[in-house]
């Protein structure tokens, strides 16, 4: 059901709200952690916190992607601190040693027959790859990702991104409430306005949103003579989904960009880009895209830190939905209220 009216501006920098959003949303839903391609050897890892909890994904030996808490089992410390490559994991604290694929091989201090060294094994996390892209889930009670994503795959339908290339990460910290950045991604009712460079870049009169249950869909058609992709002509689209709660896909010809938004506090996040393109080798064209990527996110970054001053303030409690233009914001925000009253 979509809401008339916004959800109440408290909910935006209230820190008992944002603990209930991490119990009843962030711990029980799918994460992305990135793509494969990041961990292309054997032995190579990324490290990464969701939901405050600690995590390792890694390729073994036999090349299988393992994912993990990054936590020794023999006193809790935190195993890997940084992104790397190595032939096992070694605990810093009192040496225990760990295969690459979570199995306890070596427990300093003791005799092989006092432990249960399979119980004593890294404690592992379901993860799914989709299109070389990681997503791992805290919990059981998640939403059905393969079949969201299966969706999607439909929809794009020929594109694939298997073979797509990362390219770079890029790290913004914004002084805003995660919400209000996905609230202002998920309506395109701003772009005239904000972004002045990509409503050239777009055929506005196209734009649509398309609601599901786990998701939304904004999409439109690319003007070929203003655009910075190639490949690109008049029945070209660029492609913006929303996985529920803080996951973007941002889809244009020959090049994917994922956006991950996670929580500081109530009133900060940190938003990642990733960046992969289909032709690495075409760097003037990639490194034309990445720009015009930025020059928008910083108009971006901007509207989303003028707008959290606003619900801080006392002039502001709530406000109204455009039926035609902000159905996906409403859809968000009916989600989010759902989550934080009924878990």
């Amino acid at each position: 059901m979509l809401r008339d009216k916004t959800i109440t501006s408290s909910w935006y920098s209230d820190e008992k709200i944002l603990k209930i959003e991490k119990e009843n949303i962030f711990s029980k839903s799918w994460h992305l952690l990135g793509s494969i391609d990041r961990i292309p050897n054997k032995g190579d890892y990324l490290i990464k916190t969701i939901n405050e909890q600690p995590i390792v994904v890694i390729k073994d030996k036999v090349g299988e992607i393992n994912v993990f808490y990054n936590v020794c089992q023999h006193r809790g410390c935190v195993l890997l601190e940084k992104d790397g490559n190595s032939k096992q994991i070694k605990c810093g604290y009192h040496g225990w040693v760990y295969e690459l694929n979570g199995e306890l091989k070596a427990a300093r201090g003791f005799d092989k027959e006092d432990l249960d060294f399979e119980q004593l094994n890294l404690k592992s996390i379901e993860h799914y790859i989709w299109m070389n892209q990681i997503f791992v889930k805290l919990q059981s009670d998640c939403n059905n990702l393969p079949k969201t994503l299966k969706e999607i795959e439909n929809i794009i339908s020929p594109i694939k991104f298997d073979n797509y290339l990362f390219h770079l990460r890029k790290s913004y910290k914004i002084k805003c409430n995660w919400k209000v950045y996905m609230d202002n991604y998920l309506e395109g009712f701003h772009i005239p306005l904000v972004h002045p460079k990509l409503n050239r870049v777009i055929n506005y009169k196209s734009y649509s949103t398309e609601i599901f249950d786990n998701f939304s869909l904004q999409w439109c058609h690319i003007n070929a003579e203003s655009s910075p992709y190639k490949k690109t002509d008049d029945a070209s689209k660029a492609y913006y989904f929303t996985l529920f709660p803080n996951i973007l896909f941002n889809i244009a010809p020959g090049r994917l960009q994922t956006n991950i938004i996670e929580p500081i506090n109530a009133s900060s996040c940190n938003v990642y880009f990733d960046y992969y393109f289909e032709n690495e080798e075409d760097l003037e064209s990639i490194q034309e895209d990445i720009s015009f990527s930025e020059e928008v996110q910083n108009e971006d970054i901007n509207i989303c830190e003028r707008i959290q001053i606003g619900l801080e303030s006392d002039g502001f409690d709530h406000g109204v939905f455009s039926k035609k233009y902000e159905t996906g914001v409403s859809h968000f925000q009916s989600y989010i209220e759902k989550k934080i009253n009924n878990g």
